[in-house]
């Protein structure tokens, strides 16, 4: 773990020194239902994005693949002989049974092994994940001990704690973990019913980051209620603060993320790339479809978490008997947080083609702002040429672009390549998180690719390959456990949108 990695920021074959970062191990800690996976989820995700390898390694999956060598008989690949046997019942976690104790010990370190594997002997190797609940003491000084055995230091080492006192949360946490492959199929009042056995048992050993920590002088981050507060100690280190910056940006709202190309404009219609143009005719005809379209949409997404308020409602009311409560139920259901009530923002880059695709949405219903953070990637001295053309008139430069597209730099003042441009969308995306507004981005091309791959959590050397029409937009919903997903596709003959089923595999054909 003692050697260096970079996020390939630089289009050219040498490492830019003001980006290289020592490699990063994350141990995450937190009883179970706690949001650990759907953060660590998100946070590779991002780290990924950013071009950080990051990979996650969960302790679950590892009991789970075991137990089902030990039910089915099959021989493990690797020699892996376990005490007593495995399940996926409370009953298996039980702090008193020493030998259950040992078992999961084993399995951790298993998994750490794995990591310390992958995060030493993979050059591209970034960032190594721990995915479990670590919450007891002596569990978290077992796995430093040997990390501080195989790697020699600590230095590299980040733990992150995900706790949690909201009830609401936490009621819809467990449910969810319904769902989840240690209590798919079985019938759902049994499942939760042992679940909550399982918290409880974890609860009896359970010792929250701290003193001992601080002490050993670990670096932590402790986030509460999914960043209603946050603490950190001993943050050090690019990959850290990176980490750190993210983390702060979390929020579960529902809201809606629409992400648009703005109309055809006029050097869109004769295939020039990387200019400022005005939207042709065809293209002022998407522009007010598209108000149509997104008016239409809010609404009936207001009109959805009305009701879906009202059975939350009716269901509270079965419940709650002291009026006291009752008033505060209902009160944090239809306060200013309530979704009906968001703003819904329009972000546009400076360009006129995109600036002009939005002028047709009323002010008073939706808050407008241009940001040069989202022009289109900067051609450099290719501007305001075709492909064909510059493959005519610079061979060399056509040639080495499509054989390095992610990498190669337009030439030319202020050229860019598309790593560059998730350079500068990264406060777009760390706003987005942020923000509980209903966000509508109409941009460029490039740019739809580059934020899309950070919400599909696309590989890489994909991105700058996707196919994206220019005519379509794209819906993005966060949910519990990812994104909700939709495109839609612009039909001229019609002036309307029409949802694409099986979009995402149609990205990448040519």
């Amino acid at each position: 773990m003692a050697s260096s990695t970079s996020s390939s920021l630089s289009c050219t074959k040498t490492i830019d020194p003001s980006y290289v970062a020592p490699k990063l191990l994350i141990i995450m800690v937190g009883l179970p239902a706690r949001g650990k996976s759907y953060i660590v989820r998100k946070l590779a995700r991002y780290l990924n994005w950013l071009q950080y390898e990051s990979r996650v390694f969960n302790v679950g999956e590892r009991r789970r693949v075991a137990a089902h060598i030990e039910r089915s008989g099959e021989k493990p690949v690797e020699k892996c002989l376990y005490p007593r046997p495995f399940s996926s019942s409370a009953a298996f976690f039980d702090p008193t049974n020493p030998d259950l104790v040992s078992v999961r010990e084993r399995i951790a370190l298993e998994t750490l092994e794995e990591l310390l594997d992958w995060l030493s002997g993979q050059e591209s190797s970034s960032v190594g994940i721990l995915d479990a609940t670590n919450s007891t003491l002596k569990r978290r000084q077992t796995l430093l001990s040997h990390i501080r055995r195989k790697a020699g230091t600590l230095n590299e080492v980040l733990l992150i704690e995900s706790c949690c006192f909201d009830q609401e949360i936490l009621e819809r946490n467990f449910r969810l973990k319904l769902n989840g492959p240690d209590y798919r199929n079985q019938d759902p009042d049994e499942a939760l019913k042992d679940f909550r056995q399982r918290v409880v048992f974890y609860e009896k050993s359970y010792v929250p980051l701290g003193e001992a920590e601080e002490q050993d002088k670990i670096p932590y981050l402790q986030t509460i209620d999914v960043g209603r507060k946050t603490n950190t100690h001993l943050i050090q280190g690019f990959l850290s603060t990176q980490v750190v910056e993210y983390m702060l940006n979390f929020n579960l709202s529902e809201r809606q993320i629409w992400i648009f190309c703005g109309g055809e404009s006029m050097d869109d219609s004769v295939g020039k790339i990387g200019r400022r143009s005005d939207l042709t005719e065809d293209g002022q005809r998407y522009a007010a479809s598209l108000v149509s379209f997104i008016h239409k949409e809010r609404e009936r997404w207001e009109q959805d978490m009305q009701s879906h308020r009202l059975q939350n409602h009716d269901s509270t009311k079965l419940r709650v008997s002291d009026p006291a409560q009752k008033e505060h139920t209902l009160g944090s259901q239809t306060g200013k947080d309530s979704p009906s009530l968001l703003n819904f923002c329009i972000w546009t880059s400076t360009m006129p083609q995109a600036i002009q695709t939005a002028s047709g949405f009323c002010e008073e219903r939706y808050v407008k702002s241009q940001m040069k953070t989202l022009d289109d990637l900067n051609a450099g001295d290719m501007a305001g040429l075709t492909f064909e053309e510059i493959a005519t008139l610079q061979p060399a430069v056509y040639a080495a672009r499509k054989q390095y597209k992610l990498q190669y730099r337009w030439p030319g003042l202020g050229g860019e390549c598309y790593l560059d441009v998730i350079h500068r969308l990264r406060p777009i995306i760390l706003e987005l998180e942020r923000r509980k507004d209903h966000m509508l981005l109409i941009t460029h091309r490039a740019v739809v690719r580059v934020l899309l791959s950070y919400f599909l959590d696309l590989r890489r050397d994909d991105l700058a390959e996707m196919v994206i029409p220019k005519n379509w937009g794209f819906s993005l919903e966060p949910v519990s456990y990812g994104i909700r997903f939709g495109a839609y596709s612009y039909r001229p003959e019609s002036g309307t949108f029409h949802l694409e089923p099986n979009a995402q595999s149609m990205f990448f054909l040519s």
